[in-house]
C-alpha cells in the first residue's frame, strides 16, 4: 500500500505554495470575522419574515417581480386557463407616469463656520451636480430607480467615482482584405466621473435587519459577478489579484472550510465561470474591503476610500413597514391579495363562459361518442335522440349578474386603493362622469401620491448628498500637466465645466467654472469674459475656483427637494399668467426684470430672441423701478448689507 502513494516532488510542492496566499495570525483572525459576519447576513435574509407574511427575502422579491411583470405560470393541466389582467403593473406605469411630470431637482445651499449663506459657492455645485447628472444619463435611471421602489418597495443606489481604461482598435492603414493583418490595438483612459448604480436587492446584505435607516447599519456586504478578464481590468493592478483562481470548486458535503483556508464565495450555485466581487463596508470601524472569489485585495483595517465616514450606498423605503425594520412594502406586494382575487374571479367566469357554450354532458347511450359530435356542422349517424343530456341546467347559464357585479365591486375597490382606472387612462372614462367626481377621483389620486412623491424627494436628497461628497473628493483632482507660457513651468489642468443657463438680462449664455491654482484678479476676469463673449457671440460668466483651498474651508451643506410640475408645463403657464393678473389687479408693484426672466423661462425660450432689443415699454408699472423688497413703508430705500464671499473663487460683480 505504502509503495502506490504519489510522492509529489519538492520543487513542485514549492511552486504550488507560492501561488496561495498566505495570512498572518491578525489576517486570519480578521477574516474569520469578516466570514462570520457575511454567513449571519445570508441565514437571518433565508428565514421567513412576518412583515412579509412569512415570506423569505428571496421569495417576497420574486413574488414583486412576477406581478409587476405580469407573469403567467405555466399551466398544470393543459384545461387549465392561465389569466394576468396586468392591472397592477398598468396602474404601476400610472404612477411613474406622474412622477415624471414632477420637478425632483435638487437645490444646494453651502453655509461656511460662521452660518453665513454662500450663494456663489451654492450656484457653482449646482451647477457641477447638473453637469455630472447629464453625464451620468441620470434622467432615465431616475425613472428605472423609481421603478425599483414601487415594484419593490425599497432600492439601493451605489454612489461610484468610475475610472477605467478601454481597448480601442483601428483598421490598418491601407488594408486590403488580408486575413492576416495586423490591428492596431491600443489603451485608452476613459474620462473619469461620478456614476449611479442601481443595485440587486438580492445583492445587497446589511449587518442588522431591525435599522430602519441605512446609516445606521453596522456593516453592510454587496455582492456581483463578472468574468474574469473584466475583473481583472479593474483588480489585476493589485498585487493580491495574482492569487484570484479563474474556476471555483464547490466544497464536498459535510466539509467546513474557512475563507482564509480556500477561495470562498458567497453564492457558490450562482458563479460558474465567473468572478465573484464581494465588496465589504463597516461605518464602525470605517474599514472597507473587496474580495474576488475569496481574495483580499486591500489591506484589512482599510479606511473608506472616498474620503468620508458615511457609506457610499443608500437605501430609500416606500411605505415603512415598522421603524424597527430595514425594508419597506412595495405598492405592488401591498394591492397583491386583491388584485389576485379580482383575476381569480375573471379567470373563473371565463371558465364558467366556456361552460355554457360547450356545457359536460352525460352519454347514455352506452356506447362511445366522441367530442367531435357537438362541433358545428358535424353530422352524426346512430346515436339516439336523448341520448346526451346536460350534466345540469345551470350549466349553460354562463355569468350571472350577481357574479359580474361581485367583480365590479372587487375592481372598484381596488380602485379605491390606488387611483382609478378611469384617472390613470387605463380605460375610457364614462360619459356621464360629473366634474364633482372628477375631483374626488383628482383628491384621491393626489393622497395616494403624496406618500411616493416625498419617497421620491426623500431619495433624490439622499443621493445628492453622497453625489455631492463625491464630487469634493475627487472632481478638483487635477488630471494633467499642462504648460504655463506666462512662467515657463508647468501647472495642473483640471475638469473644466461648462453650462448654457440665463444670465441677467443679457440673454442666454454660457457659464464656466474653471478650477486653478492661483486665482486672476476680478479685471483679469472681466476683460477674458467680454473677448470670450465676442468670439462666441453670446454672453459670457467664468468662475475661477481654488481647489486647495477650497478643501481647506469648511463648509456645511443643506439640501432641498420639493416635488412640482416642471416649469414648462401647461398648468405652471396658467398658474404664472393668474399669478401675474391677480397683482396687476391688486395694484401690487412687480420686478418686470423677473417677470421677463420667469415668462421665457416658463416657455422655455431664449429672452434675447423672444423680446426687442430697444424701445420697449415695462409690461407691468412699478413705482421708479424700484423693487418693492428694498423700500421701507415710508418710501425709504434700504441697501442690504453686503457679506463678505469666501475667497477660494474670483467672480466679477460679486
Amino acid at each position: 500500500m505504502e509503495e502506490n502513494k504519489k510522492t509529489i516532488p519538492i520543487e513542485e510542492k514549492e511552486k504550488k505554495d507560492a501561488n496561495q496566499l498566505r495570512y498572518t495570525p491578525e489576517e486570519q483572525e480578521w477574516l474569520k470575522k469578516i466570514q462570520t459576519r457575511l454567513e449571519e447576513s445570508s441565514l437571518i435574509r433565508s428565514r421567513p419574515f412576518v412583515e412579509f407574511d412569512d415570506l423569505t427575502y428571496e421569495e417576497y422579491l420574486q413574488k414583486c417581480d412576477d406581478l409587476a411583470n405580469t407573469r403567467i405560470q405555466p399551466k398544470k393541466d393543459k384545461s387549465d386557463i392561465q389569466y394576468q389582467s396586468g392591472t397592477l403593473r398598468t396602474k404601476l406605469f400610472s404612477f411613474l407616469s406622474s412622477l415624471s411630470s414632477l420637478n425632483l431637482e435638487p437645490e444646494i445651499m453651502a453655509y461656511n463656520g460662521d452660518n453665513i449663506a454662500l450663494q456663489k459657492t451654492a450656484e457653482v455645485f449646482n451647477d457641477i451636480l447638473e453637469k455630472t447628472n447629464e453625464l451620468d444619463r441620470d434622467e432615465e435611471k431616475r425613472i428605472l430607480r423609481q421603478y425599483e421602489l414601487l415594484k419593490t418597495g425599497f432600492v439601493f443606489i451605489e454612489e461610484v467615482w468610475e475610472e477605467k481604461d478601454v481597448i480601442r482598435k483601428n483598421i490598418p492603414q491601407g488594408y486590403n482584405g488580408e486575413f492576416r493583418a495586423k490591428i492596431p490595438t491600443y489603451v485608452e483612459k476613459v474620462e473619469a466621473r461620478p456614476q449611479r448604480n442601481i443595485l440587486d436587492p438580492r445583492a445587497v446584505f446589511l449587518g442588522d435587519y431591525t435599522k430602519y435607516f441605512i446609516e445606521e447599519q453596522p456593516y453592510i456586504f454587496t455582492v456581483s459577478y463578472l468574468e474574469y478578464e473584466e475583473a481583472r481590468q479593474i483588480f489585476g493592478n493589485f498585487e493580491n489579484w495574482k492569487y484570484v483562481s479563474k474556476t471555483y470548486t464547490p466544497l464536498e458535503a459535510g466539509v467546513s472550510q474557512s475563507m482564509v483556508e480556500m477561495n470562498w464565495r458567497l453564492i457558490p450555485e450562482m458563479a460558474k465561470n465567473k468572478t465573484e466581487i464581494v465588496r465589504y463596508s463597516s461605518k464602525l470601524d470605517c474599514e472597507y474591503q473587496v474580495f474576488c472569489n475569496g481574495i483580499p485585495m486591500f489591506p484589512i483595517h482599510f479606511p473608506f476610500f472616498w474620503g468620508y465616514n458615511e457609506y457610499n450606498i443608500t437605501q430609500q423605503n416606500l411605505k415603512m413597514i415598522k421603524s424597527n425594520f430595514a425594508y419597506g412594502k412595495s405598492f405592488i406586494y401591498e394591492n397583491s391579495n386583491l388584485s389576485q382575487l379580482i383575476d381569480e374571479m375573471r379567470r373563473l367566469a371565463l371558465l364558467k363562459s366556456q361552460k355554457s357554450y360547450m356545457p359536460p354532458y352525460l352519454n347514455l347511450s352506452g356506447r362511445v361518442i366522441t367530442s367531435k359530435a357537438f362541433m358545428p356542422g358535424q353530422i352524426n349517424m346512430g346515436i339516439p335522440a336523448g341520448s346526451l343530456v346536460p350534466l345540469s341546467e345551470k350549466e349553460t347559464q354562463g355569468i350571472t349578474n350577481s357574479e359580474f357585479n361581485l367583480m365590479q365591486e372587487l375592481t372598484m375597490e381596488l380602485d379605491r386603493q390606488t387611483v382609478s382606472q378611469t384617472f390613470s387612462g387605463a380605460l375610457e372614462a364614462q360619459k356621464n362622469i360629473t366634474a364633482t367626481q372628477i375631483n374626488q377621483l383628482q383628491r384621491q389620486a393626489d393622497i395616494m401620491l403624496s406618500i411616493i412623491n416625498l419617497s421620491c424627494s426623500f431619495l433624490e436628497e439622499k443621493l445628492t448628498f453622497i453625489r455631492l461628497m463625491n464630487i469634493l473628493k475627487n472632481w478638483f483632482k487635477p488630471i494633467d500637466k499642462i504648460p504655463d507660457k506666462t512662467k515657463n513651468t508647468l501647472r495642473n489642468k483640471y475638469n473644466i465645466l461648462s453650462k448654457m443657463v440665463q444670465i441677467g438680462d443679457e440673454g442666454l449664455g454660457i457659464r464656466f467654472i474653471v478650477p486653478i491654482d492661483e486665482l486672476p484678479t476680478e479685471q483679469e476676469v472681466l476683460q477674458e469674459e467680454q473677448i470670450m463673449s465676442r468670439e462666441m457671440g453670446m454672453p459670457i460668466r467664468i468662475i475661477y475656483l481654488n481647489p486647495k483651498q477650497l478643501d481647506e474651508i469648511k463648509l456645511h451643506w443643506i439640501i432641498k427637494v420639493n416635488p412640482s410640475l416642471r416649469k414648462s408645463s401647461d398648468l405652471n403657464k396658467i398658474m404664472f399668467r393668474q399669478m401675474v393678473s391677480d397683482a396687476v389687479s391688486l395694484g401690487l408693484p412687480l420686478n418686470p426684470q423677473y417677470i421677463r426672466e420667469q415668462f421665457a423661462l416658463i416657455w422655455n425660450k431664449d429672452p434675447k430672441k423672444l423680446y426687442a432689443a430697444a424701445g420697449e415699454a415695462p409690461a407691468i408699472q412699478v413705482n421708479q423701478g424700484q423693487n418693492q423688497e428694498n423700500q421701507t413703508p415710508e418710501g425709504v430705500v434700504t441697501t442690504p448689507p453686503v457679506i463678505q464671499a469666501p475667497q477660494f473663487y474670483t467672480a466679477p460683480g460679486e
